[in-house]
């Protein structure tokens, strides 16, 4: 190449083992598609949402949920009710550690936590242990046509509450994933299907209104793939997504189509779900904005948070910066009172802001490496230039790095200006960059500005 060039500065995170063949990075900024017609530039990097202290809580948020209106917070061993900006104690929980499920029906909140589950009445404000001979502990809580549906755990088998009341069940009403010798790991609801997640197999049942057991397997649809732990499964995007599990092996990310499975998951994510220390205790987390709806993926032993764009179909990482990379705080996201709030280990609830540049009191470290700059020739390339077409005019600065060993190694920030305030159309220019036969630039902005990449063009001899 010779001349100015634009390079290929907006993308995914695609980072392989294999260095050589694929580098880049997105962490803390997404895809935007520009949907004006008549537009040059069709793609944009954007700043993901940041963090607003809203409220701490004092103890490790659990889970939350809406009803109907009134916000529903686990924290510690306690359910909390956040009214008018505080939170209100609505009782000691059966259990006090752990991932809740979290479901409702017109009168009842049901939470449940393992071996220990409570029903919160809606009226009269009243939280209660279930106590009924029918209990038999359970880590998921779903809810259809009336009924509370519960997975007896270590087994094959589910079990669900009378009609409209979550504190009485029948110990005959039960019913086995049976169609594989294989133990359901979690239970969601989507379109009113129940939604088996064995440790290797999947089953879908709907309600057939049956007189002794209203539940029945659709027999068509049972899915040979089964799911890694009780908390890596979600419905977001109008659909079921999971982290699979199959007898050959683990670790591909799945969304139901109907009811068949579709791999969303890509080479560069599977091989960084493989380095986590224990996939099966892996999370999830959904919320949407600007016309987005991300899926999160926590896995122990990972230094960032996996994220899936459903709008764009792609991915990109979210992470905190310290010494270097940690995964992002959030456990569970809540939309209420038409905001989206996070809720992290420490007790705070953060609003989701897209006009946030900070993780609570910590800076939103935005970053991205581009792909391999190469010669078809694999001759050298000497570098004059290069141009960053950014957001500018509120401030702050940005950095460039510089690595001439194909991503393995980066050299000293090279430090620019975003412009002072008002300085909309600042240059964002590096000269005299060298000369390398396979050279990656890496960009950051760690400071509480708007930061969107637009294009880069590249000056070169």
């Amino acid at each position: 190449m010779s001349g100015r060039n634009f390079i290929a500065c907006i993308g995914p995170s695609y980072h392989l083992d294999d260095r050589k063949a694929a580098v880049q990075t997105a962490i803390n900024c997404y895809l935007e598609q520009v949907e004006g017609l008549g537009e040059t530039r069709t793609l944009t990097q954007v700043s993901a949402p940041g963090l607003a202290l809203y409220l701490s809580l004092g103890a490790p948020v659990r889970g939350q949920r809406n009803v109907e209106g009134r916000w529903f917070v686990v924290a510690g061993g306690t359910l909390l009710e956040i009214v008018a900006g505080a939170a209100v104690s609505r009782g000691t929980l059966s259990s006090a550690e752990g991932q809740v499920g979290m479901a409702h029906n017109n009168s009842q909140l049901v939470i449940v936590g393992g071996s220990g589950g409570d029903v919160f009445n809606l009226s009269t404000n009243v939280l209660a242990p279930i106590t009924s001979g029918g209990w038999r502990g359970s880590k998921s809580v779903g809810y259809i046509d009336g009924y509370m549906i519960f997975v007896a755990p270590g087994t094959d088998q589910f079990y669900i509450t009378a009609l409209d009341d979550a504190s009485k069940m029948d110990a005959l009403d039960f019913s086995s994933a049976d169609a594989q010798p294989d133990n359901i790991v979690g239970a969601l609801v989507s379109h009113r299907e129940l939604i088996l997640l064995g440790e290797y197999t999947t089953e879908i049942w709907i309600d057939s209104g049956g007189a002794l057991f209203p539940f029945v397997r659709y027999n068509s649809a049972q899915i040979d793939i089964g799911c890694v732990g009780p908390n890596a499964g979600i419905v977001a995007a109008d659909s079921v997504f999971w982290i699979g599990q199959t007898r050959t092996g683990k670790g591909i990310v799945y969304r139901m189509a109907g009811h068949a499975p579709v791999r969303v998951s890509t080479r560069a994510i599977e091989q960084m779900l493989a380095k986590s220390t224990d996939i099966s205790a892996a999370t999830m987390w959904t919320y949407q904005v600007d016309g987005h709806e991300f899926i999160g993926i926590n896995a122990p032993g990972l230094a960032t948070t996996l994220v899936y764009d459903a709008a764009m179909q792609q991915w990109h990482e979210r992470a905190e910066w310290g010494s270097g990379w940690a995964p992002l705080r959030v456990t569970s996201v809540c939309l209420v009172n038409g905001g989206q709030y996070a809720g992290d280990a420490q007790g705070n609830l953060y609003l989701v802001d897209p006009y946030t540049y900070a993780y609570g009191a910590d800076p939103l470290v935005r970053e991205r490496t581009w792909p391999h700059m190469v010669k078809a020739s694999m001759e050298p390339i000497t570098f004059r230039g290069l141009e960053l077409a950014c957001t500018t005019g509120y401030g702050g600065n940005v950095t460039l790095e510089i690595s001439n060993d194909g991503g393995f190694n980066f050299g000293p920030k090279l430090l620019r200006s975003l412009g002072a305030i008002g300085r909309w159309m600042q240059k964002v220019r590096w000269v005299m960059l060298g000369t390398a036969n396979d050279r990656v630039f890496r960009i950051r902005c760690s400071d509480p500005v708007p930061f969107n990449i637009h294009a880069v063009a590249v000056d070169d001899a």
